[in-house]
């Protein structure tokens, strides 16, 4: 008699430790939320999205020596209808493209080839840009993520500025005259 009551004991302890770690099992419930958006940040520019920043003009016996510069030429870039902070997405980037090949680095925009009435353009100084404060730390024209993060805001109807410095440096030792427009495209990331 006492193995069968062993038996039926045990079974019953079994049994019993069996509905209680099932109770363990569904002790709660985890809930993901979140939202996937459509990009929305705008450039807001002085012509639409694009702007236009005048450099000056500079005699070419300024540049005497590889790495000489300008005067900073502040602009900013202004972004609105941005998406609001969230924890998934506390801030854009931007990132900057441009012609490169005649300056020959990547931080240096190569000015326009572009002529008017049969002059060439300068030869020997690209535009270099850097975020205003950190001018030693000029921005890549490549594409590169990392360079400028625009932080996000929780109010509607906030327009995001970050502001910039822009020159002429010179990448050879003669500079030569001539017209020195240069282009970089501007993009948004949402990563």
């Amino acid at each position: 008699m006492n193995i069968r009551n062993n038996i039926i004991s045990g079974s019953l302890l079994a049994l019993a430790s069996m509905s209680g770690f099932a109770a363990e099992m569904n002790a709660g419930t985890i809930h993901f939320t979140g939202e996937i958006i459509e990009p929305s940040c705008v450039i807001e520019g002085d012509d639409g999205t694009d702007s236009t920043v005048p450099l000056g003009t500079y005699p070419t016996s300024l540049f005497t020596d590889v790495g000489v510069e300008s005067t900073l030429v502040p602009f900013s870039i202004s972004l609105k209808d941005c998406p609001l902070k969230s924890d998934g997405l506390p801030s854009v980037q931007l990132t900057f493209t441009g012609t490169t090949t005649l300056t020959g680095v990547n931080n240096l925009l190569d000015v326009s080839k572009k002529t008017t009435a049969g002059t060439t353009a300068a030869l020997g100084v690209g535009v270099a840009v850097s975020l205003d404060g950190k001018d030693t730390n000029l921005i890549t024209m490549d594409g590169a993520e990392g360079q400028v993060k625009v932080p996000l805001t929780n109010k509607v109807d906030d327009i995001l500025t970050t502001n910039f410095n822009a020159r002429y440096r010179s990448f050879t030792k003669t500079v030569e005259a001539g017209p020195a427009d240069a282009d970089m495209t501007v993009n948004i990331i949402y990563r």
